[in-house]
C-alpha cells in the first residue's frame, strides 16, 4: 500500500478487528539507546516504543522414567503441583505457541507434551508469567520471584522441572497498529520538512503485518515493515 502522509491520510486509517491475544516476545535484548541499528539489519528503524505487560519465564516440567505412561502420569502429577503452588505465591501461569492461554487443571488436556532434550523423556512447557512494572521492575526481580516458586514445587517419581531465559509478552499488539503508522508517518513528515514547504512523502507497506521484537530488558519495539521517499508535492 501507498501512502502519500498528510492529516487526513492518519485520519482516514481503518483497523480492522483483531482478537485479544497475548502473545511470547523473542528477539535478541538489546538497548536501543546503547546500538546504531534498532534490532538487526532485517528490522524498520521507525516503529514503536513502549512497556511490555509481563516478565515470563519458561518452565519445562519433565520425566524421565522408563515407561512413556509413567511419564505421562508424573508429568501430570508436577503440573497439578506446579498450578497449586503458583496459585498460593500469586504466580499466574499461561502456556502456547504463539499466544498464550491460562494453564488451570481443568485445562492440563490442552497442553502439548512433548519430548525433553533427553531420549525417552516426556516435557510441557510452560511459563510463569508476572506483570512489569509495581513491584517488579526487571528480570532479576522477577527470577527472584519465580525461582524459589519453581523449588518449591514437590516432584512426583522422576519428573523435574529446569528453566530458560525469563522474556517479556505483551498482549494484543495489534491494538497499537494506529499508534505504529502515526510514528512511521510523524517522522517521515519531518524528514520531508527537511527539504521545504514543497516536499512530501510517500511511504509503501503500511499495509503489511505488524512486528515485534524485545527491545530492552522491559519494553518491546514494534513496526511495520515499510519504505519511503521524499518527493515534490
Amino acid at each position: 500500500m501507498k501512502v502519500f502522509v498528510g492529516i487526513a491520510a492518519i485520519a482516514s486509517f481503518v483497523l480492522p478487528a483483531v482478537a485479544n491475544a497475548q502473545v511470547v516476545v523473542t528477539g535478541a535484548r538489546q538497548d536501543r539507546s546503547s546500538v546504531n541499528q534498532y534490532l538487526g539489519k532485517d528490522v524498520s528503524a521507525i516503529g514503536l516504543t513502549r512497556q511490555a505487560d509481563f516478565f515470563v519465564k519458561p518452565l519445562f516440567v519433565s520425566s524421565d522414567s522408563r515407561d512413556r505412561e509413567a511419564r505421562q502420569a508424573e508429568v501430570t502429577a508436577m503440573l497439578r503441583a506446579t498450578i497449586a503452588a503458583a496459585q498460593q505465591q500469586g504466580i499466574s501461569l499461561v502456556a502456547g505457541q504463539y499466544t498464550l492461554e491460562p494453564v488451570t487443571a481443568d485445562r492440563l488436556d490442552k497442553l502439548t507434551f512433548g519430548s525433553g532434550s533427553r531420549p525417552d523423556t516426556t516435557r510441557v512447557t510452560i511459563y510463569a508469567r508476572l506483570p512489569v512494572g509495581g513491584e517488579i521492575k526487571s528480570a532479576d526481580e522477577a527470577n527472584e520471584r519465580i525461582d524459589p516458586f519453581v523449588k518449591s514445587v514437590v516432584a512426583n517419581g522422576r519428573s523435574y522441572i529446569d528453566t530458560g531465559r525469563t522474556s517479556l509478552a505483551i498482549t494484543d499488539p495489534d491494538q497499537y497498529r494506529l499508534d505504529v503508522v502515526k510514528t512511521v508517518a510523524r517522522e517521515a513528515k519531518s524528514y520531508a520538512a527537511q527539504f521545504g514547504s514543497d516536499y512530501g512523502v510517500s511511504i509503501d507497506g503500511l499495509d503489511s503485518d505488524l512486528y515485534w521484537k524485545q527491545a530492552s530488558e522491559t519494553e518491546v519495539f514494534l513496526y511495520i515493515e515499510h519504505s519511503f521517499s521524499i518527493k515534490p508535492k
